[in-house]
């Protein structure tokens, strides 16, 4: 899970920054990133700013690993070729990746992973998406 100060971080925004843009108080975001309040125990309302702010699920918010990032990302974020719904979009790809069987096999992975629709991919886990990527490729084998 990405810690609040490293989403703020990849995005390149100074606490001032990412309080207004989130709608939170800067001191409570200062509370959340020195660990003095726990995320764990944020409100509800806080919670709803945040997917709000980002435009991504809470399942999606906890579970993005900026290390998987390069420092390509990040100037890609600070200059806006990428959105941060992109960011968890790719963080989503390369956790399916590694859940399904034939995530090693780029073009084969790749192959079976676009032909699941976006609406769909949106709602599933990373073990759904993947475990569905595995079943087209099964398919495919069983077809031939």
């Amino acid at each position: 899970m990405a810690t609040i100060k490293e989403i703020r971080t990849l995005c390149g925004m100074t606490q001032n920054d990412f309080s207004k843009k989130v709608g939170v108080n800067i001191r409570l975001l200062q509370k959340y990133e020195s660990g003095e309040c726990s995320t764990q125990n944020m409100s509800a309302k806080v919670v709803q700013a945040f997917t709000s702010a980002f435009g991504c699920s809470l399942e999606e918010l906890l579970d993005l690993d900026t290390s998987v990032f390069s420092g390509e990302v990040t100037a890609s974020l600070k200059n806006g070729d990428l959105s941060l719904p992109d960011v968890f979009f790719m963080a989503k790809y390369q956790r399916v990746k590694k859940c399904s069987k034939i995530g090693a096999f780029d073009d084969t992975f790749r192959a079976c992973y676009n032909r699941i629709p976006p609406a769909l991919a949106g709602k599933l886990s990373a073990q759904d998406l993947a475990d569905l990527v595995d079943a087209f490729y099964n398919c495919y084998n069983d077809g031939r």
